[in-house]
């Protein structure tokens, strides 16, 4: 009876929630599907799923100990989902949904459960775009530091440039850092992977706090490496190294280094910081997989 119930409950609370976000969630796929800064959006909730997933036997073990102040964070993020809707605010609107799943963990399983799946759901909100004005600011700082960058290395170079704000003038062709070339999308990509990087392998706050904002560093000085190999590549193979598939390849292969930077900067905090010793209630084996946050 009492299985009955829960089940019941939950296919209630199920409905309730498709009810209220179910077009939310279907504009936001189509914008993962369109917006190629975001296209990293898809693979956010599954590996969150997959997260939680994992930490299934903490979970079982667990005692559930309802708590109001899940009930209170419901509240709240439905007050944002309210303010959102009103303001035509996409970005609050989707981030009230990631409220309103972590206040019914807290609120119908307890703190304890709430600990454990607090990196899995706080991971969600990497799938929500942000919000525009501050998109496209974060995006023109980016063009500048981008062109500031890759105008400096030109010149280490001894390549003849001349910049004028996010544009570089060469002399056989005159590179313009769009938005698509500011940086942002490897970015947003390096931050989402150098976090779950750091959830999985490193032990302790401080280290996955750390390891996951230099992401930020990492990306704009490596997209200042890749205008600046353009204009080099453009300077002794033509101007069709700036466009098509060398361009592309170009994107490719940065991620790619700056993904192996991060686990470089993972390194040396070892080397620098020592062993660190096993996360709370995580096993001394593998203390990355089941540490709690």
């Amino acid at each position: 009876m009492g299985a009955r119930r829960s089940l019941t409950a939950f296919a209630v609370w199920l409905a309730a929630l498709l009810a209220l976000y179910g077009t939310i969630l279907i504009n936001l796929a189509r914008q993962w599907q369109s917006d190629e800064s975001y296209s990293h959006g898809w693979l956010v909730p599954p590996i969150a799923a997959l997260l939680a997933w994992q930490q299934r036997d903490r979970l079982r073990a667990a005692q559930p100990r309802p708590s109001l102040a899940g009930l209170l964070l419901i509240f709240a993020s439905l007050a944002l989902f309210v303010a959102g809707s009103l303001a035509a605010e996409l970005f609050t609107t989707r981030l009230s949904f990631v409220g309103v799943l972590a206040g019914t963990v807290l609120y119908v399983l307890g703190s304890t459960h709430f600990r454990i799946l607090l990196f899995p759901l706080a991971f969600l909100v990497f799938m929500v775009p942000l919000p525009a004005i501050i998109f496209d600011r974060m995006t023109q700082s980016l063009q500048l530091v981008a062109s500031r960058l890759g105008e400096e290395l030109l010149r280490t170079a001894d390549i003849a440039v001349l910049r004028d704000g996010n544009v570089l003038a060469l002399s056989s062709i005159t590179l313009q850092v769009t938005d698509a070339c500011s940086g942002i999308r490897s970015l947003m990509s390096l931050l989402t992977v150098s976090s779950l990087v750091a959830y999985l392998f490193e032990p302790t706050l401080v280290r996955r706090v750390t390891l996951t904002l230099m992401a930020i560093p990492v990306a704009i000085v490596l997209n200042g490496l890749r205008i600046a190999w353009t204009g080099v590549a453009v300077a002794w193979f033509g101007p069709h190294m700036a466009r098509g598939f060398a361009h592309e390849a170009s994107g490719w292969a940065i991620f790619i280094a700056a993904f192996g930077l991060i686990w470089v900067v993972r390194w040396a905090m070892r080397v620098v910081a020592g062993p660190a010793r096993a996360p709370i209630g995580g096993r001394p084996d593998a203390p990355g997989l089941a540490g709690a946050v």
